[in-house]
């Protein structure tokens, strides 16, 4: 959906080929089952955040996590196209995605983001996130967690 402008593509959902859109959806739906995910990743679903015919941004879920996506990734992963941004599509889709994980049964996610990404931390912090640590790779990434209420 970015193909024709000059936007970056994130999350990782917006970087396949979309040359052919229908195999595309075809693959998030494997990798929505469990099926044909590639090493290290983990059953997910995609979310997308569309005004009139625009795709604003998407969001992955990840229903469960392992060793290292608990370490850093977290349950959600989320992009807004850069022309969007600012202007709260974000909060807007991480408040979607976290009421479609309660759904499933989840009752605490992590959401993780850079330090440096003050906007992302904000985001997350008014979708209730606490943070919970810190850790350094290459970036310090703040790790968040949002509990459910009753």
């Amino acid at each position: 959906f970015f193909q024709h402008t000059s936007e970056d593509r994130h999350p990782l959902t917006t970087e396949f080929d979309h040359t052919n859109f229908e195999s595309f959806l075809n693959k998030l739906r494997d990798y929505e089952k469990g099926e044909s995910l590639e090493e290290g990743h983990v059953p997910n679903i995609t979310y997308w955040l569309v005004e009139g015919n625009e795709i604003i941004g998407a969001s992955n879920l990840r229903l469960k996590l392992n060793e290292q996506i608990e370490y850093c990734g977290g349950h959600i992963g989320l992009g807004i196209r850069p022309s969007k941004r600012g202007q709260n599509f974000g909060s807007k889709l991480l408040e979607l995605t976290i009421q479609e994980a309660w759904k499933f049964g989840l009752t605490e996610l992590h959401i993780h983001c850079y330090k440096s990404n003050l906007a992302s931390a904000k985001t997350i912090q008014a979708n209730n996130g606490r943070l919970h640590s810190e850790i350094t790779l290459n970036q310090v990434v703040q790790r968040y967690v949002v509990n459910k209420t009753i």
